[in-house]
C-alpha cells in the first residue's frame, strides 16, 4: 500500500472499527485422487462466529491469528489437527494500528505496512487478461439465476497447483496464469500474498494454506517445504480420506475462516484414494468508508428475472463521485476500508448483466489505469450521486472442470497425460477427478461478507444530468470486489436479491 492511499484510507477510518476492531490402512492401489481446496472468506464486522446458508446475515466474528510459530497455537488449531501436525507457518509480525494516537507506534505502523504492501509497480497487471478471461465463463449460464465467483481464489489455488504438476500438466496452468515460468508465477504468487495480508486491528486480511500428505505415500519433501515457505503452508499427515483427516481437514477450514463457511464446508471430504491435498484461506475483513445508516432504508420493488420482490433497500448520497457511463452501462464505487472498493454496474435497459460481463466491457474497463479511465474507457462526471441499492444475500456453486477445460488446463484431468511428478517421483495414472467452487456474498448497511472455496480432487448508461442524479440498482445488476491492488476478490451478478 503507497503512502498516499494509507493516508487517505485514514481520513475515513469509522469510529466503530476502531474501538471494536490414528490406526494406518493401506491405500487402495487404484488411481489416486489429488486434492486441492481453496477458501476464500470476505467479511466485514458483520461477520459472525458460524454462517450457514440461509441463515440471517452473523453480526460478529473472532479472526483466525496468524500467530505460529512451528506449533499449533490454541484457538487457531484444534486438538484433532495436533495430531497430524507436521509445520505451521511463521506470519509476518505487524505492529498494530495506535487507537489512541501515538506518533512513534503511528510511524512503526506505517513502515510496516509499507513494507510489506509496497510491491513493484505493475506486478499483477498480467493477471487482469487472466482474469477477464476466467470471470466470463465462471458466471455464464446461470439462467437467470444469482451467480458470483472469487477469483483470486482460484487463482491462488492454481498457483499451488502448478507447483504440484510438471510438463504440459504445469506449462497450461502457466499459460493460464501468463507466467513466463514457474519461477515467475512463484514470486508473484507471494506478492499477492503479501500485497493482501493485513491484521493490524485496523484491517484484517489473512491468508493461510495447507498441505495435506497421505502418510503411506512417497512425497517429494523438497516439494513440499517449498509450498510450505513461499505459501505458508501447514503441513499435515495422516490416512488421507480417512473420517478422521476430513473432519481435520473441515476444521482447519472452518478455523481459517472464522467459521464463516460452515455451511459450505460440512461436505468437504477427500476421497479414499486421494493421496495429497492442498487447502488454502483468505480471511478479509473491512466495512464501508461511509456505512449505509438505517434509518435512511427504504423499502421497494426489484424487478428481477424471477419476477418483481419486495426489497430493502440502502440509501446514500455519494457527493464524493465519481459517476461513470459507457453505451452499455453506469457504474459507480463505494470504498471500503483498507483501500478496497466495490464497483456497481448497471446495465442499460435492454442489457443484461451476463451479456455485459461476456462482451468484455466490465473488465476492459476495470483494467483502465484509475487515473485516465474516463479517456481510456466510457466517461466520468462528478456530480452527486443518490444511490439506492437492495441489500442482498447470494450464494452459488458450481463445477469448475468445463471452465479450466475451456481456459486449456486439460491435462490434469486424463490419467494418461496428468504428471504431478513434482510432489508424487511416482507417476501413478493420478489425476484430477472433481473442481468445485462456490461462493457467497453479502452486503448490508455496515459493508461487505463474502467466502468462497474451490475443491478440486485428483482420482452502459446515457449521460447524466449537470449536477445531480439516481442511481437505482431495482433490476438485475452486476458488482467487482476489489482489492487494494486492483485485484478482483469477487464478482458477481444480482439477478434476484
Amino acid at each position: 500500500m503507497k503512502r498516499e492511499k494509507i493516508e487517505n484510507a485514514l481520513n475515513e477510518i469509522s469510529d466503530s472499527f476502531i474501538r471494536e476492531a490414528a490406526g494406518a490402512k493401506t491405500k487402495p492401489r487404484l488411481a489416486p485422487w489429488f486434492g486441492v481446496v481453496a477458501a476464500v472468506l470476505a467479511a466485514a464486522l458483520i461477520a459472525g462466529a458460524l454462517w450457514q446458508p440461509g441463515s440471517a446475515l452473523p453480526k460478529s466474528t473472532q479472526h483466525p491469528s496468524p500467530t505460529l510459530t512451528g506449533t499449533p497455537t490454541e484457538g487457531r488449531n484444534s486438538t484433532i489437527h495436533q495430531a497430524f501436525y507436521l509445520s505451521a507457518p511463521v506470519y509476518p509480525d505487524l505492529c498494530g494500528y495506535p487507537l489512541e494516537f501515538d506518533s512513534g507506534t503511528y510511524a512503526q505502523w506505517l513502515a510496516d505496512q509499507e513494507a510489506l504492501h509496497d510491491q513493484p509497480e505493475g506486478y499483477a497487471d498480467n493477471l487482469h487478461g487472466c482474469f477477464s478471461k476466467m470471470v466470463p465463463l465462471l458466471l455464464a449460464g446461470n439462467g437467470g439465476d444469482n451467480a458470483v465467483c472469487s477469483p483470486l481464489n482460484i487463482y491462488m489455488a492454481l498457483a499451488m497447483l502448478a507447483e504440484s504438476t510438471d510438463g504440459a500438466s504445469r506449462e497450461q496452468i502457466l499459460q493460464l496464469l501468463d507466467a513466463d515460468s514457474l519461477e515467475a508465477l512463484r514470486r508473484q504468487a507471494g506478492q499477492v500474498w503479501k500485497a493482501n495480508y493485513n491484521d493490524d486491528g485496523l484491517t484484517t486480511s489473512v491468508l493461510a494454506s495447507s498441505l495435506w500428505l497421505d502418510s503411506e505415500c512417497t512425497v517429494n519433501r523438497q516439494t513440499a517445504d517449498l509450498l510450505a515457505e513461499h505459501y505458508f503452508a501447514s503441513v499435515f499427515s495422516g490416512d488421507l480420506g480417512s473420517a478422521e483427516m476430513n473432519e481435520a481437514l473441515r476444521s482447519w477450514l472452518s478455523e481459517q475462516t472464522g467459521g464463516l463457511l460452515d455451511g459450505f464446508i460440512e461436505d468437504v471430504k477427500m476421497d479414499p484414494r486421494t493421496v495429497l491435498a492442498l487447502a488454502t484461506t483468505v480471511f478479509f475483513q473491512t466495512q464501508w468508508c461511509d456505512p449505509f445508516q438505517a434509518r435512511n432504508n427504504t423499502t421497494d420493488t426489484f424487478h428481477g428475472t424471477a419476477g418483481d420482490t419486495t426489497e430493502t433497500f440502502m440509501n446514500q448520497t455519494l457527493s464524493y463521485g465519481p459517476y461513470y457511463w459507457s453505451e452499455h452501462f453506469g457504474a459507480v464505487q463505494l470504498e471500503l476500508e483498507g483501500g478496497c472498493n466495490m464497483w456497481l454496474f448497471l446495465p442499460d435497459e435492454g442489457t443484461s448483466p451476463e451479456q455485459l460481463v461476456q462482451s468484455g466491457e466490465l473488465f476492459q474497463f476495470l483494467q483502465a489505469k484509475p487515473n485516465i479511465r474516463a479517456s481510456e474507457f466510457g466517461n466520468k462526471k462528478h456530480l452527486i450521486v443518490n444511490l439506492s441499492m437492495p441489500k442482498f444475500d447470494i450464494g452459488t456453486r458450481q463445477d469448475l472442470s468445463d471452465a479450466l477445460k475451456a481456459l486449456g488446463v486439460t491435462d490434469i484431468f486424463d490419467s494418461e497425460k496428468a504428471d504431478f511428478t513434482p510432489i508424487l517421483p511416482e507417476k501413478d495414472g493420478g489425476y484430477v477427478d472433481q473442481a468445485e467452487h462456490a461462493a457467497r456474498v453479502a452486503v448490508d448497511e455496515e459493508g461487505v461478507t463474502a467466502a468462497a472455496f474451490t475443491l478440486i480432487q485428483r482420482y452502459g448508461a446515457g449521460m447524466p444530468p449537470e449536477e445531480e442524479m439516481d442511481f437505482v440498482l431495482d433490476r438485475p445488476f452486476a458488482f467487482v470486489i476489489e482489492s487494494q491492488d486492483g485485484l478482483p476478490l469477487f464478482a458477481g451478478i444480482v439477478n434476484q436479491p
